[in-house]
């Protein structure tokens, strides 16, 4: 016969006491893991040298939390970090992180994510976080160097207002004391992306300014978009003037383009886009071409085909591998870099 064990009454006070207090914020705050597995198989090729490589694009794994916090008034938070799939590793909070308060007045969030300008890409791209996605010819980081540039970035040390809706109608200012990691002294390295944006179930319009005060780089982009039965039509204009240490003086690349997507039947949709670049000089200037397939299972598990190729001028070098698709390659000048692309992506 075993006897039994009883725990003092100060001691069980004590274990339900810690029990309440790890649990209890939980109970209250509304939180949700989600993320995101996308994976696929590509050729790739630099305009002459070509290879065979498994690529994690932009995969996610991410934690949302709000909280009623008085009458009218709730706070929210979001840790998300990238995991690279193929390679098995990842940096946490190194995508959207934030915490914000939002209510009647719209909403304000601290931390580190998109830009009002970087967001408009993301609404009008067919092929987001595949080979021929629109960084490729929007970024620009990677093909002027010498310039604290990029259009298509997240500001570290973000101050962002959002308003509320007016009829459809949205406005943005996001603000980045610093965009170095370090602490802001003389304020000469902040910068301001700010945005108005009207978008409806069938619509979309947006315009947006960016301007980086440590190289005085600036950009103003508009996207639109439409749905029209089974179709959907997207466009976009960026016109940059880039500054930089070794680019000696300011020089503008404006890019334009869009494209279109068809659903023949609730698990098959065709799509393609089709980009410009105009740049400053003689033969900076290409065009790149993408085209696809997406084949839905269901909402969370799809198969993404595609095929990309950018013709560059004899002395460009714009990628069609870049923006967020993990495995990039870097273009020969003047050569046409071309990607095959097969990969599932598995939203949860």
């Amino acid at each position: 016969m075993h006897k039994q064990f009883k725990l003092p009454s100060r001691v069980t006070r004590m274990i339900v006491m810690m029990t309440v207090t790890t649990f209890v914020p939980l109970a209250i705050a509304d939180v949700e893991i989600y993320g995101r597995a996308h994976v696929s198989v590509d050729s790739l090729s630099d305009g002459d040298d070509q290879g065979f490589n498994v690529s994690s694009n932009s995969s996610r794994l991410g934690f949302r939390a709000s909280l009623d916090v008085a009458e009218g008034l709730t706070g929210f938070m979001q840790l998300e970090q990238e995991v690279r799939y193929e390679n098995g590793s990842g940096n946490l909070a190194s995508r959207d992180s934030f915490v914000g308060l939002r209510g009647s007045f719209g909403q304000v969030r601290l931390g580190f994510f998109d830009t009002p300008l970087k967001l408009i890409s993301g609404k009008v791209d067919f092929f987001r976080d595949q080979i021929g996605e629109t960084r490729n010819v929007t970024r620009l980081r990677d093909v002027y160097s010498g310039g604290d540039f990029d259009f298509d970035t997240r500001f570290r040390n973000g101050i962002h207002y959002q308003s509320p809706s007016f009829n459809d109608v949205t406005f943005d200012l996001h603000y980045a004391t610093n965009t170095d990691a370090g602490a802001n002294i003389d304020g000469n390295n902040d910068a301001i992306s700010t945005a108005v944006t009207w978008e409806t179930s069938e619509n979309y319009l947006a315009i947006a300014y960016e301007r980086k005060n440590d190289t005085e780089s600036e950009a103003w982009r508009a996207g639109a978009g439409k749905t029209i039965g089974d179709w959907r039509i997207n466009g976009l204009v960026q016109l940059a003037t880039i500054k930089g240490s070794t680019l000696g003086a300011a020089q503008d690349v404006n890019t334009y383009g869009g494209g279109a997507s068809y659903k023949l039947n609730s698990e098959i949709t065709l799509k393609g886009q089709y980009f410009i670049v105009d740049a400053d000089g003689i033969d900076r200037s290409a065009q790149m071409l993408t085209i696809g397939l997406d084949y839905l299972w269901n909402s969370s598990f799809r198969l993404l085909l595609a095929y990309a190729q950018t013709d560059n001028e004899s002395e460009a070098s714009y990628a069609m591998s870049t923006g967020g698709h993990g495995t990039q390659v870097t273009p020969l000048t003047g050569e046409m870099p071309q990607g095959l692309s097969a990969g599932f992506r598995f939203d949860f």
